[in-house]
């Protein structure tokens, strides 16, 4: 029983795998495109600021409610659910019919994303024993790097070639955007093929939830998660135009600086766990995240493109590599009927944070210049980062992050 039950286990993973990097090809294309293609469509910087704070604003709305969904329904279809709902989306933003059209896809796409990241995190968890966990969850991040490192590759050369063979939809980006709604409609193939074991009814799934017993631990968990996300949402989805309007960088030489920052981000997040085992989770989280703001604060300073580009991907690697592993501390923390709804919380603090970020910093461009947004990015990084350590470290023991008799207590909760 064990035997066969670990094979659909594996099984499992590998669908999911192959799903999470088909969504990663398509998220770093359309990510790569997304405001050129709003600014080509005629649109303000408030309003391309308004948009990309949108999605959060939905996930807001239905991150709780999609957290106990998940632990009570599963997180099969959650995954589906997502996945089609960010397509469907996808192809709102692409055809740019109006701008309610387009907030319209732009709401989905956040919807389903949420649903998909908030299944995440439990389906790793329940996918894999304890001594593998950690492994597992470094690998997926990695899994969603690489496939950004190749979908930057290929959406660089989009545009040119939309433009040639076959133009789409009102701008150069509607094409390449498009084509990424494909990829999310690719993605929902493989998590059809994922066997979960039925789920065991636990009543009015609106009763008794969120528990005292979830929020006590969720909520110090949360904050830095809102932290980083403002701080990720001033800048981080604006430095395609950062790079093409401070430094005059064309299309092909952006997707080559996002694959490449795509590419060791992956590498790196590889590393994170071998460095875990010396000084503990949070302790890695803390100094990897640290050093990347110093990266930050050089790429806002300096006049020069090829150390800009030089410390952003320095600074996406340091960022990104050791996120995996708080993830799985917040996981470990909390029993496993209620991981998903935990997730939930995270991702709502952090959809909060994205919402007030993304916002902000259409002001920030608009008043202060582009460097602002970085500088702002780094102030919020700090303070998240800081708090992490204080709260945290202390209560991340490398022998309990890493010990399998440990790990199983903690599943068998």
């Amino acid at each position: 029983m064990r035997t066969l039950q670990r094979s659909l286990s594996m099984r499992n993973v590998r669908l999911f795998l192959i799903a999470l990097a088909l969504h990663g090809l398509s998220s770093a294309i359309y990510g790569l495109w997304l405001n050129l293609h709003l600014l080509d469509l005629g649109y303000p910087r408030g309003l391309m600021g308004a948009l990309n704070a949108l999605p959060s604003a939905i996930a807001l709305g239905i991150g709780l409610p999609a957290g106990w969904w998940t632990d009570r329904i599963g997180r099969r279809p959650m995954l589906i659910l997502g996945s089609l709902m960010m397509a469907i989306g996808t192809v709102g933003v692409g055809l740019g019919i109006s701008p309610v059209w387009v907030g319209v896809g732009v709401g989905l796409i956040g919807a389903g994303y949420n649903l998909f990241f908030i299944a995440y995190a439990p389906f790793l968890a329940e996918n894999a024993s304890g001594a593998e966990r950690t492994q597992l969850f470094a690998l997926a991040s990695a899994v969603l790097f690489w496939a950004g490192f190749v979908g930057e590759g290929i959406g660089s050369v989009l545009p040119d070639l939309f433009r040639a063979f076959s133009p789409l939809g009102p701008t150069i980006y509607a094409g390449p955007i498009l084509f990424s709604a494909l990829l999310d409609f690719l993605a929902a193939l493989p998590l059809l093929g994922i066997r979960e074991a039925p789920r065991r009814s636990q009543g009015n799934p609106t009763m008794g939830w969120p528990k005292q017993a979830l929020w006590i631990p969720a909520l110090p968990m949360a904050f830095p998660n809102l932290m980083l996300g403002i701080g990720a949402a001033l800048s981080i989805p604006f430095l395609n135009v950062y790079f093409h309007e401070r430094y005059r960088l064309d299309d092909s030489m952006l997707g080559v600086l996002f694959a490449l920052t795509s590419a060791f981000t992956g590498l790196a997040t590889l590393l994170a766990p071998r460095i875990a085992r010396w000084i503990g989770r949070i302790a890695t989280v803390a100094l990897t995240q640290g050093l990347s703001i110093g990266f930050l604060v050089g790429m806002a300073l300096t006049d020069q493109a090829a150390l800009a580009a030089l410390a952003m991907v320095l600074r996406g690697a340091l960022m990104n590599m050791a996120s995996p592993l708080y993830t799985e501390f917040c996981m470990e923390q909390v029993p496993a009927a209620g991981r998903a709804a935990v997730s939930g919380i995270l991702n709502l603090t952090w959809e909060a944070g994205w919402m007030i970020g993304a916002a902000l910093s259409g002001f920030l461009q608009q008043q202060y210049g582009l460097a602002s947004m970085l500088l702002a990015t780094a102030v919020f990084y700090g303070v998240g980062t800081l708090y992490q350590y204080l709260a945290f470290a202390s209560r991340d023991r490398v022998e309990v992050a890493y010990a399998q008799r440990a790990v199983r207590q903690q599943v068998s909760c």
